[in-house]
């Protein structure tokens, strides 16, 4: 009897689980193209933390970032956004192996501009934001060339963000 009440139990938190990850998918569903890899990699234990400044280490593409209060930060590249008041900002560096397109992906909303020449930004190739997905707020698309890719992060309303990048499927 005991047992069949913990199994009972067990059963049903799973049930709630999987009743909860369900109703929340219907908001990823959303993003113009799957975020199933950002959703997974963001909710996973152990994401390296970075601080402001850092690169991305080979291998690892999902980062949590630590963002500075924007009047304190000066970025490699002017953003194409003015800085609001009471937000944070941050970069990191990256090495595209292969050209193509990749993704930029953010767990909160904030701005994202992406440099290879050091001096100016990219034009996104394609982007995708949907409010209501749990773990993902905003994917970017960018047309990249073998070499170090500067990711800026401004306007942020967190010194915390998730960030991935991914090569697009």
């Amino acid at each position: 009897m005991i047992i069949s009440r913990a199994v009972l139990a067990a059963g049903l938190v799973a049930l709630s689980v999987n009743t909860a990850r369900a109703e929340d998918a219907p908001a990823c569903a959303r993003f113009a193209w799957s975020v199933a890899r950002e959703r997974a990699a963001f909710g996973a234990p152990g994401l390296p933390a970075l601080a402001s400044g850092s690169a991305l280490l080979g291998g690892v593409s999902a980062v949590q970032l630590a963002l500075k209060p924007a009047a304190e930060i000066v970025l490699p590249v002017p953003s194409e956004k003015e800085a609001k008041p009471d937000t944070f900002a941050g970069f990191v560096t990256a090495t595209v192996p292969a050209a193509g397109t990749y993704q930029v992906t953010l767990s909160n909303e904030a701005w994202i501009d992406v440099s290879q020449d050091g001096r100016s930004t990219l034009k996104p190739a394609a982007h995708s934001g949907k409010s209501g997905c749990p773990e993902v707020r905003k994917s970017v698309r960018f047309a990249l060339d073998v070499g170090t890719v500067t990711i800026e992060i401004t306007r942020a309303s967190s010194p915390l963000i998730k960030l991935d990048l991914l090569r697009a499927e």
